[in-house]
């Protein structure tokens, strides 16, 4: 049985299929807790601790709010979903906990608010680099599937800027075409003939420039991927 894509797994999630809904969730718990003991700063304990609880529906509610189209990786969709949940839920227990041993004090909210935009902008400095590293990740089991590793696409990498323009042009009329890009996804090998019926750039050059041109065409075509253009030097060309 082929395995299902992140993509797939979401989309028969918030079509209703609970099984497999409930799989994910039981897979991703290992996930869930290192993101919630992070940010509470301690380890945290299933069946324990409350903001475990917590963070388990923020991640279910993340399934369902999630958009691809927006741009953002799933994962750091679903932190940012789980560490505001948190943070909200801090701040509740926290003015509970003051207000029971002095209910005088009714101007430490500014405190509390101080205490929560501070834990998110410690959060929104690390959410970046986390979610390039995981998109990173997700890229790289990508490419596998087509034989590239990243150091080949280190080693591939055209020098020339107009080398580079050349395979940008040919990946984005790739990807202008939904026939020779459902032959490259299904196939995992670029459609030489037709690109070069279709662009009159040489076979030897598709050949030779096919690593980095599958990586571009990937980048270009998955939502998922399009942070990743300054990995490849995309974002320098257009």
């Amino acid at each position: 049985m082929q395995k299902l894509s992140i993509q797939q797994t979401l989309q028969l999630a918030k079509n209703g299929n609970e099984l497999v809904r409930e799989a994910f969730i039981e897979n991703h718990k290992p996930f869930i807790l290192k993101i919630s003991s992070n940010l509470c700063k301690h380890y945290l304990t299933w069946g324990h601790d409350d903001e475990l609880s917590i963070a388990l529906v923020a991640f279910n509610e993340a399934i369902d709010k999630y958009e691809p189209s927006d741009g953002a990786s799933f994962y750091g969709f679903a932190k940012t979903v789980m560490t505001r949940r948190l943070i909200d839920y801090f701040r509740k227990e926290s003015k509970h906990q003051l207000l029971s041993l002095t209910p005088t004090e009714s101007d430490n909210d500014a405190l509390y608010d101080y205490d929560s935009e501070a834990s998110l902008g410690m959060y929104k400095k690390e959410k970046q680099n986390y979610d390039f590293a995981e998109t990173v990740k997700s890229f790289v089991l990508v490419l596998i599937e087509y034989g590239i590793t990243l150091e080949d696409l280190v080693q591939v990498s055209p020098k020339h800027r107009d080398s580079k323009a050349t395979l940008y042009r040919v990946a984005h009329e790739l990807c202008a075409r939904p026939d020779l890009l459902q032959y490259l996804t299904k196939n995992k090998c670029l459609p030489l003939k037709e690109l070069e019926l279709l662009t009159g750039i040489k076979r030897k050059v598709l050949e030779r420039g096919r690593k980095y041109l599958v990586a571009t065409v990937l980048i270009l075509s998955d939502p998922e991927f399009r942070s990743l253009k300054s990995f490849t030097q995309i974002d320098s060309i257009t």
